[in-house]
This record gives C-alpha cells, structure tokens and sequence, in this order.
C-alpha cells in the first residue's frame, strides 16, 4: 500500500486511553508500553525514550519495525494509522517523520523480551504542540514475509507515541452537545457528551455531571471519563456515562442536568447546563389526589350539612 495512504483501523480502547498490541495471557506478543506520552524541551535536539516487545510464545521470533502516524478514527475513541508520511507537512499533527529507530528489524527468542530504543529529533521543523504517531512491530518469517493468524491476519503489535513539544502547546477543550434519557415520566440513567477539542495539543476532560431538582438540590451525579480517555488535537469524541441517584427526586417540575468540566493540567473549569421536566415522584401525586379527595369529600360534606 503506498505511503501516507490512511489505513482505517479501528483500536480497541482499554484503560481510558489507546491500548494496543496487548496479547492474551500465556501467548502471543506484547508491546510495553502500549502508549508513550514524551515531553520535548524546546531547548533539548533529541528525546530518547524505550520500549519492549516481549514473546509469549514457545519459538522465536523475528519483527519487521515501521513508524506512522495517527489520527482520530471516529468520535468514539478509535485511532486511524495514517501510513508512512512522504513529507514532513503531509500530517499536520505527524510524528513517524521524527522518530527515528535503533534498528528497523528485532529477534525476539521464545519467552523473552527485548528492548528497543527510539529517538525523536527535535528539529526546526517540528512545530510546538501534539504530534502523534505509533511504532509498529509486524511478525515476519526468515525471509521477511509477514506472519498471518489463522484467518488470514497479520501479527503486528504497536505503541503510540504522544510527543508534546514545548514552546507553544494550546489546550482549548469545549463541550458542545449534552443528551441523556430523560423523559417527562422519569429521570435520565445515562448521559452521552461530545467535546471538541480546538487546539493543537491532546486533552483529557475532567469533572461531574450533576442532576439537580427545581430546588437546585442534586438528585443524582457521574464523573466525567473517569478512564481517562483523551482527545487528539481538531477533533470530537463522546464520553457515556451511567448516572448514580443520590438523593429522592420526589418533586415535579423543571430540573437541570449541570455539567463542571476541565481538561487535566488546569483547574479553571467550565459549565454545561441542559433542562427537562419530570412529572415527580409517583407518591407525591398518589398524595395530591388523595389530598383532592379528601378536599372535595369535605365540601361536599359541609354542603349537604348546610342543607
């Protein structure tokens, strides 16, 4: 496949963020570990950091090494591997064209595991903010060709790369649509939020969504992406939640699902607010009616005395 071609691969998420090349236990191969957040001084020409390619299985092994870059998938939390750049402009928020390998090939032997030193090049051309990319390691026979699973897949363990240069890393997270299943009859169980993400840097939201009745109490509540899942730079992701009762919402009228969030790194917050009505508490109408009754027994009552 040519370069910089984008390969839509969908990466299972674990852990709140990109967990990849995670093999199950007792076999297969793991990559440790499966992400990398890296910090580049603006002051400093290369950053080197390492990872391990570990094989569980009982003969060894040799890899073909390869690094791309990636971006958002879709507003899920899947990642996209965008191929191999042919320029360093190509991916604006591209690593693969910085990075470079201790070695493009490893042997791992059978129950071991091998380190692998990585560089990246802190050259001019590398803007400050988020850059992104993902070092693959692809299973191959001696004579190099790839090795395919039963169903006809190829076995390539891979690890992102969050590389954030400094001198000029511009986080700007905004929640811009909040739903839930709230209906008139009963209180909402789950929320669904999408943020946006607008500046060049990767985020991760932080904070509570609150329900709270027309007395402004808080009936129930959720943390916000308590699995830390992050936002590529330019893109949207939605964040479900499931909402926990905290209090009896016994009360009819208009209530309000408040959202106080944050992105990791600040403690300046912001607030989301999205209304609906709810009937109350089936007891308090069974209390009303009965109430009526009893109103107009009364009356009826002191008519006939009059009478």
């Amino acid at each position: 496949m040519r370069r910089g071609m984008a390969l839509a691969v969908l990466i299972v998420l674990a852990l709140g963020w990109f967990r990849m090349g995670e093999a199950a236990r007792g076999t297969g191969f793991v990559v440790s570990p499966a992400f990398q957040e890296v910090r580049v001084p603006a002051d400093k020409a290369e950053v080197p950091y390492a990872l391990q390619i570990t094989n569980r299985n009982a003969a060894d092994q040799n890899f073909r090494l390869s690094v791309v870059d990636f971006g958002a998938l879709d507003e899920e939390g899947g990642v996209a591997f965008l191929g191999t750049p042919s320029s360093e402009l190509e991916h604006k928020y591209g690593l693969a064209s910085w990075v470079r390998l201790e070695k493009d090939a490893l042997f791992v032997p059978a129950g071991k595991s091998v380190k692998l030193d990585i560089t990246i090049m802190n050259r001019a051309s590398l803007a400050p903010g988020g850059h992104y990319g993902a070092v693959l390691a692809t299973a191959v026979t001696d004579t190099g060709q790839a090795v395919e699973n039963s169903v006809g897949v190829k076995q390539v363990v891979s690890s992102l790369v969050l590389a954030v240069k400094d001198g000029g890393a511009d986080p700007k997270l905004k929640l811009v649509g909040q739903t839930s299943d709230a209906a008139f009859w009963h209180l909402p169980s789950r929320v669904e939020q999408r943020y946006q993400n607008l500046g060049n840097v990767h985020v991760a939201p932080r904070g509570v969504v609150a329900v709270q009745d027309p007395a402004g109490r808080v009936v129930a509540r959720v943390a916000i992406n308590e699995g830390s899942g992050a936002i590529l730079p330019e893109s949207f992701r939605r964040y479900k939640a499931t909402l926990m009762p905290v209090a009896a919402a016994w009360m009819p009228g208009r209530y309000r699902i408040v959202s106080t969030y944050r992105y990791d790194g600040t403690d300046k917050t912001l607030v989301y607010t999205t209304m609906f009505w709810y009937v109350g508490a089936v007891v308090v109408w069974l209390v009303g009616l009965l109430a009526l009754a009893a109103a107009g027994l009364l009356g009826w009552w002191l008519w006939r005395r009059r009478r």
